[in-house]
């Protein structure tokens, strides 16, 4: 290896969530791996969660922001001060076991083709909360819960611990800010597969996740840029032909499940809240008013696109749907 223990910055964004970060900040002291910066990006909290870090982890470095400005523009703000060669995104209801982090670095050190990784995610209760994500071919983003053995690909890392080259995530202009959040890491990973970078599950880096602490505190702002991101995932990257068949399953979906109780696909999620009509509605409006916006996208994607989403198929990454 070049380096055995390269600098790694570790980036943590936090919205009023104090009582989480004493856990996940002290199980990250705990690693094994001791070559790394924190950077925590606040959201303009109000439970004093600066305060409390600036007083037990003084050597965190903060950015403190002066209003929420969610998931993605945290994340690429901090990235362009991160000194590491690698980033890892972390999400502060987390608590890293010992060697997660010389799992996830050792094997992008090992292994140079793999672009971003992700950690195997534990519920506290000890069930998979995330072995990688997926899409099928209708456009539904969903995890897979098994528990594999040995690093495979998948469309995408979960940002509640993904860690990946600082140099790529520059290069791919970081998360697409439109976002806000939800769905952002999809995106990136989906984005990243058709530019020819890989993406792969690092099953022996484990991390527990409690999960949607924080997004829970925002509820409806939250149902919002979920059903506007899933829309604009599947219209951006998604072939044009694909984007619009998946858009209207989409939205049959919700339709019929908003009005008659009906399910005309068999679930990706059996936690999935159908969002209310009003929010949808919101979503469709926002898609509707921002064409330009999208053409754009799929412009810029398309320029240095050098994989299909058939390879992808090909591979499992796109999946077929359930009825």
């Amino acid at each position: 290896m070049e380096n055995d223990n390269p600098l790694v910055s570790i980036v943590i964004v936090n919205y009023n969530g104090q009582n989480l970060l004493e856990k996940c900040l002290i199980s990250i002291n705990h690693s094994n791996y001791k070559n790394f910066e924190i950077i925590l990006v606040d959201n303009n909290s109000s439970d004093d969660s600066i305060n409390y870090v600036k007083n037990n982890f003084p050597k965190i470095k903060i950015l403190e922001l002066n209003k929420n400005f969610g998931f993605a523009i945290p994340n690429n703000m901090a990235a362009k001060i991160a000194k590491g060669k690698y980033i890892v995104f972390l999400n502060n209801d987390t608590n890293v076991t010992q060697n997660w982090l010389s799992e996830l670095v050792y094997s992008l050190e090992k292994n140079k083709e793999i672009s971003i990784g992700q950690s195997l995610l534990v519920l506290p209760d000890g069930n998979i909360d995330s072995s990688g994500d997926y899409i099928d071919e209708i456009g539904r983003a969903y995890s897979s819960s098994d528990r594999p053995q040995k690093i495979r690909n998948i469309l995408s890392a979960r940002a509640a611990c993904m860690i990946l080259r600082k140099d790529i995530f520059l290069d791919m202009g970081g998360f697409d800010e439109s976002y806000f959040a939800s769905f952002e890491d999809v995106e990136f990973g989906w984005r990243a597969w058709l530019w020819g970078y890989k993406v792969s599950l690092i099953p022996n880096s484990i991390v527990y996740h409690l999960g949607g602490k924080t997004t829970e505190k925002i509820p409806e702002v939250i149902s919002f840029h979920g059903v506007k991101n899933n829309i604009l995932l599947r219209l951006v990257n998604f072939d044009r032909k694909d984007s619009i068949k998946s858009f209207f399953w989409m939205i049959s979906i919700l339709f019929f499940k908003n009005f008659f109780g009906i399910s005309i696909a068999k679930s990706r999620n059996s936690q999935y809240q159908i969002p209310k009509f009003k929010i949808i509605l919101k979503a469709i409006y926002w898609i509707l008013k921002n064409q330009s916006l999208i053409s754009k996208k799929r412009h810029i994607l398309r320029s240095r696109q050098l994989i299909s989403n058939e390879k992808l198929r090909n591979m499992g990454l796109i999946t077929p749907h359930k009825t």
